[in-house]
């Protein structure tokens, strides 16, 4: 399907790994926080994607800036 890609570094189940550990790690250092809500910045334009994933993996309020 992609013949120009020579070798795949990290799958699709591994990035989505990560990021779920990467949210709980967010869900469980901020939980004191969880009144006050977590901005979410995307600072390049293709990170909006990988914003959006990792939201979904945060279990407290999250708004996006």
């Amino acid at each position: 399907m992609h013949n120009d890609i020579a070798e795949i570094l990290f799958t699709e189940e591994d990035l989505a790994r990560r990021v779920g550990e990467i949210g709980a790690a967010i869900t469980r250092d901020y939980a004191d926080h969880a009144d006050e809500g977590i901005v979410l910045v995307s600072v390049l334009r293709g990170a909006a994607i990988f914003m959006a994933d990792l939201a979904r993996q945060i279990d407290l309020p999250v708004i996006f800036a």
